[in-house]
C-alpha cells in the first residue's frame, strides 16, 4: 500500500480526477434540474477506476483492499465501529427504522465505502508515480479529495458562485486534515477498512 509506481499511474490518477471533477459538475446540473440521472454518472465515476486498476494491476490493492496480517482484525473493528454507531443513531434519531437502515446503508456503501476506494485506494495509490516526496503526494493527495467536494456541493447548497468556496474554506480544510489521517490508518493497517467506517460514522452520525 502507498508504494512508489511508474509515471503512467500518476498521470491516469491526474486524468480521471479531472473528469471526475467534470462528472460531479454534470451531477449537480442534474440534481438542480430534478433528474435522478445524476446517480447513472456517480456509478460510472466509480466504475471506471475500479476496471482500470483490476485490468492494470490484475490486484484490488490499488483500490485499498489487500490481504493482509491485520485483515481479519482490521474487519472486525471496523464492524464494532459500524453497529455501535448504528445502535446509537437508534436513541438519537427520530427516524423510523426502515429510513435509519435505507440511510445507514446510503453512507456505509454510497458514500464511505466508495469515497475510501477512489481516495484513499485509486487515486491516492496511483499518485505515487509521482517522482516525489511520499508527504508532498498525500498532501497533493488530500487537496484533491477536498476540492471535489465542491462542484457538487455548490447545487446541493444552490450557491453555484466564488462565494460559496470562500465559505466552504474551514470544511476544506477539515477534509484536508481528515484525508491525510485515514491515509496514515491505510498505511498502518494496510487497507481501508477503518477508515471507511470511520467515515461512515462521521457522515451518518451529521445526517442524522
Amino acid at each position: 500500500m502507498y508504494k512508489q509506481k511508474s509515471t503512467d499511474y500518476a498521470k491516469i490518477a491526474i486524468i480521471y480526477y479531472f473528469l471526475s471533477m467534470l462528472g460531479l459538475f454534470a451531477m449537480g446540473i442534474l440534481l438542480k434540474s430534478n433528474s435522478s440521472w445524476y446517480h447513472l454518472i456517480y456509478i460510472i465515476l466509480f466504475i471506471v477506476p475500479v476496471i482500470t486498476v483490476l485490468l492494470k494491476d490484475k490486484s484490488i490493492v490499488d483500490l485499498g483492499i489487500s490481504k493482509n496480517n491485520n485483515l481479519a482484525k482490521n474487519l472486525l473493528i471496523a464492524s464494532i465501529m459500524i453497529i455501535i454507531t448504528f445502535i446509537y443513531s437508534m436513541f438519537k434519531s427520530d427516524f423510523t427504522m426502515p429510513k435509519l437502515l435505507k440511510t445507514a446503508f446510503y453512507y456505509l456503501f454510497y458514500i464511505g465505502l466508495t469515497e475510501e476506494i477512489l481516495y484513499r485506494g485509486f487515486i491516492q495509490n496511483y499518485l505515487f508515480g509521482l517522482k516525489l516526496n511520499r508527504y508532498i503526494i498525500f498532501i497533493i493527495g488530500g487537496i484533491f479529495f477536498s476540492l471535489i467536494h465542491l462542484p457538487f456541493q455548490m447545487y446541493v447548497h444552490n450557491m453555484v458562485s466564488i462565494a460559496y468556496i470562500i465559505q466552504a474554506i474551514p470544511q476544506l480544510i477539515s477534509t484536508f486534515i481528515i484525508h491525510l489521517l485515514f491515509c496514515y490508518i491505510t498505511y498502518k493497517r494496510k487497507d481501508i477498512l477503518i477508515p471507511v467506517a470511520i467515515h461512515f460514522a462521521m457522515n451518518f452520525l451529521q445526517s442524522i
